[in-house]
């Protein structure tokens, strides 16, 4: 081979394109990975994250439009195709599908947080999920997991969050601002007599007493009580 054949050579493939694609597992810790083909198959994108064996994973496309769609093993996939955003290569048994505002998607592990649904959606910072149910809306807190799993197809929407929120104490109701509080700030607000512990009660009807300095994130519908000190008589 002449010098000047191998140096042409060498310039080609130093020209040559590789492609750069961000990817994930379930816990939306994003890396990226340089491909030197522009077309790839599903079972590529799986092999990077180390997926084996391959039919245990599902692998995922998030597109611009805020879609999340399966790609099966040997589908071929453009890298050069501007809707699609970044991957995930998850492990779980079936996919689940839901929507957010029309957008469809679908994910194989039956728990997903609130975060990571809004985070797909491309949610403004001051929007929180919402689920209409036959007893009403219901919200879910960023770090709430919300369970996709079978029968239904659960449509989501995103609200506008409100700056506060309606809690009660002893049934009187208080709207407060929707932040972290801290216990102390929560005896005052709610005019605990001096000395007094604070109960938050959980669901399904548990008390849980507040430990000084303790941060509670409020939210709707939350509820408090209190109890005079171990040993005095309320």
């Amino acid at each position: 081979m002449r010098i000047s054949d191998a140096a042409g050579e060498a310039q080609a493939m130093a020209k040559k394109k590789h492609y750069e694609i961000e990817w994930s597992d379930e816990t939306f810790s994003f890396q990226k990975a340089r491909i030197s083909d522009a077309k790839v198959v599903g079972a590529q994108i799986a092999e990077i994250a180390n997926a084996y064996p391959v039919e245990d994973f599902a692998i995922l496309r998030h597109l611009k439009s805020g879609d999340l769609e399966t790609i099966r093993p040997t589908e071929l996939v453009d890298l050069e195709d501007p809707g699609i955003v970044r991957f995930f290569v998850v492990k779980g048994p079936s996919n689940n599908r839901f929507s957010v505002e029309g957008r469809a998607m679908e994910w194989p592990q039956a728990l997903l947080a609130a975060k990571h649904i809004k985070f797909l959606a491309y949610a403004q910072d001051d929007q929180i999920l919402v689920l209409d149910t036959d007893d009403g809306e219901v919200e879910f807190e960023d770090d709430a997991l919300v369970d996709l799993s079978p029968p239904t197809v659960e449509r989501f929407k995103l609200r506008k969050m409100k700056k506060t929120v309606t809690v009660y104490y002893k049934e009187t109701a208080y709207e407060i601002e929707r932040r972290k509080w801290t216990t102390e700030e929560l005896l005052a607000a709610f005019s605990v007599p001096a000395g007094y512990k604070l109960d938050q009660i959980s669901g399904d009807g548990e008390f849980h007493e507040l430990k000084p300095g303790e941060l509670v994130k409020v939210r709707d519908g939350m509820e408090f009580s209190s109890h005079p000190p171990v040993g005095q008589s309320s």
